[in-house]
């Protein structure tokens, strides 16, 4: 997954995490299934839970879950150490302090989506079967 995808759309965060990983694994989803990541941005435009993670859990739960969340506790697993692995190499998972300490004038969180992407890409590589 690259963190270049959705940029020339002027996508937030968490919708360029979708679009991307929905191009690279064929994951189905549309311009218009695309939507629901868009309060997701920003933190959920609080600052909190970063987009990016959100934008990667919501690309997790198309990847795989068949029909309802509670069919499976492997999406948890994932999520699990997606999760632990982002903290581990940001430091943090809120967007407020991610941004303060990350966010550059001209690149955005370009670096942060780049090292999400390196994690979600790893995962997806591992367990993900088209």
């Amino acid at each position: 997954l690259s963190s270049g995808f959705g940029k020339a759309e002027d996508l937030n965060c968490a919708e360029k995490i979708l679009y991307g990983a929905n191009k690279i694994y064929d994951l189905g989803i549309d311009k218009n299934d695309l939507k629901l990541a868009a309060g997701f941005g920003g933190g959920m435009g609080i600052g909190i839970t970063c987009g990016i993670i959100t934008g990667c859990i919501m690309a997790f739960s198309k990847a795989f879950i068949i029909e309802k969340g509670h069919e499976s506790s492997f999406l948890k697993e994932i999520e699990l150490e997606f999760i632990t692995r982002f903290k581990e190499k940001m430091g943090e998972i809120n967007c407020i302090p991610l941004v303060e300490k990350y966010r550059s004038p001209t690149n955005g969180c370009d670096y942060i989506l780049l090292e999400a992407c390196k994690i979600f890409d790893d995962i997806m590589n591992r367990y993900y079967k088209k």
